[in-house]
């Protein structure tokens, strides 16, 4: 049987097999691989964008990010200062880190971990169409959590990876139209995890795509391809290792044939294997579940936990600067919790994950019922420069100390609530991490002044420290006191 088959206007001929190879005209290009049209490809480079597209940044300037230094070191060399020992807080990091392999069962009850089933049973899709019903069915089908605690075994991550509330990938959102309620803010992120981390697995979707784990602050659906369980003799040996902490993000992690396997990211705790002139070679863990290994410079990363001092703060504190905003960590960047979580992880300080529990961490102040004026005292006079977390409802800042005589916090926020003469709420993007004053956003013309940073204020926590609330008060300006 014979078959004719058009390619570019050219018919060839397919028939049985001969007993003699035909002749082969010379004019026919015989090279296995075709050549490259170039002005095709060059065409098909001018469809993406053209080369004299200008780049703009939508809406005004914000005045305060011009006028105050976004860089580290002014506040450093000005507020902080060296630890000459460890503290209290610092001893407790490892319990902490590697405490998803001391379950032995899911250590929530599945009613807590439910709840997003309870919850999310409509929205929006990437197309920005309302989710039909039945893939909310769909979901719960897959979820398999009948099956709940069915495996309980020590895994570890293979890669970096979203930490879902549904194992999916895809997003939903509350209303698209709506500033703060569509990108990024995807309600099915819950967290990230990162590579070669110590995680709880419970069991998987009913099609084995999606694993639900326990990691020491979160847990959620990541693809069952980027965990995998391990040996109880290999969770100790990586436990009783000392242990090296990067400081540098997207460091690539190399292999004895120097193949890359990860970035570095920080925030990570990679056990310690042994070191050869300018690198560390730290424990890691294949898809087999057995133990190999990587290297990292040194200058990227720190052999055991760091007593808090100005040059690693410097250091680290210029990386979490680098980060445009990342809600849950999506795409590999950080929010605002996420970022000072990392960011105190190579001094040894465990943090929750989100704002709402790190605003409990240490000791705490409330400062909720305190006049503007009242809160700037006493984040001025409590404060401890960069070891203090300021918190409003939604949303943690690092405080960094005075500047200028303007109390200076460092953040990485989305965006600042804006309002219309005709009502209307809206954001003016920021998208990345900065350092500000309280009243971030107060030159812009449709400033909402009731979304003012110092005013939502609820409380502030030194983490470095012991827990301890305080049941004093400051004097206002009539002799009588309010909590603080």
């Amino acid at each position: 049987m014979k078959i004719a088959l058009w390619i570019s206007g050219v018919i060839l001929i397919f028939s049985g097999c001969s007993s003699h190879s035909p002749e082969i005209s010379k004019s026919i290009n015989t090279a296995i691989c075709p050549v490259k049209d170039q002005n095709q490809s060059e065409s098909n480079e001018s469809l993406l964008q053209e080369s004299d597209t200008p780049v703009v940044e939508f809406g005004p300037k914000i005045s305060e990010l011009e006028r105050f230094d976004q860089s580290m070191s002014p506040y450093i060399d000005q507020n902080a200062r060296d630890y000459d020992n460890f503290l209290e807080e610092q001893n407790s990091f490892f319990s902490r880190y590697y405490s998803p392999w001391c379950y032995k069962a899911p250590p929530q009850s599945i009613e807590s971990v439910l709840w997003p089933l309870r919850v999310y049973k409509k929205g929006y899709g990437s197309n920005l169409i309302p989710v039909p019903s039945s893939w909310f069915d769909q979901i719960k089908y897959q979820s398999n959590f009948e099956s709940y605690g069915s495996i309980s075994q020590k895994a570890v991550t293979l890669k970096w990876m979203n930490l879902r509330a549904f194992p999916t990938d895809k997003p939903l959102y509350k209303n698209p139209a709506l500033a703060g309620e569509g990108f990024p803010f995807d309600l099915l992120q819950n967290s990230s995890v990162n590579f070669n981390e110590p995680v709880f697995l419970s069991h998987t979707s009913k099609d084995g795509a999606w694993s639900y784990i326990f990691t020491n602050n979160a847990s959620g659906w990541v693809p069952s391809e980027g965990v995998t369980v391990i040996e109880g003799s290999i969770s100790t040996l990586l436990q009783k290792s000392e242990k090296v902490f990067p400081i540098e993000d997207n460091v690539p992690l190399l292999d004895s044939s120097s193949r890359f396997r990860s970035y570095s990211r920080v925030g990570m705790v990679l056990p310690f294997d042994h070191e050869d002139g300018e690198r560390y070679y730290v424990k890691t863990i294949d898809i087999g579940g057995m133990v190999s290994l990587l290297s990292i410079p040194k200058k990227s990363a720190r052999l055991g936990i760091s007593k808090l001092n100005k040059s690693d703060l410097t250091l680290i504190g210029t990386q979490m600067l680098n980060n445009t905003y990342g809600w849950g960590g999506m795409f590999g960047e950080r929010d605002c919790s996420s970022m000072i979580r990392d960011m105190y992880t190579p001094f040894g300080f465990w943090l929750p994950r989100n704002s709402a529990s790190q605003s409990k961490k240490g000791e705490i102040f409330p400062l909720s019922t305190l006049s503007n004026d009242e809160k700037l005292a006493v984040i001025k006079q409590k404060g401890i420069p960069f070891e203090t977390i300021i918190y409003l409802k939604g949303h943690v800042l690092l405080y960094i100390g005075t500047y200028e005589s303007n109390v200076m916090v460092m953040h990485n926020i989305w965006g600042i609530r804006t309002l219309n003469k005709s009502g209307k709420t809206g954001r003016h993007i920021v998208g990345r991490a900065i350092i500000s004053t309280l009243e971030l956003g107060s030159d812009l013309e449709e400033y909402d002044p009731s979304m003012k940073l110092l005013s939502r204020i609820e409380s502030m926590n030194i983490f470095t420290k012991s827990p301890l609330f305080l049941s004093g008060g400051i004097k206002n300006a009539n002799g009588s006191k309010k909590p603080l």
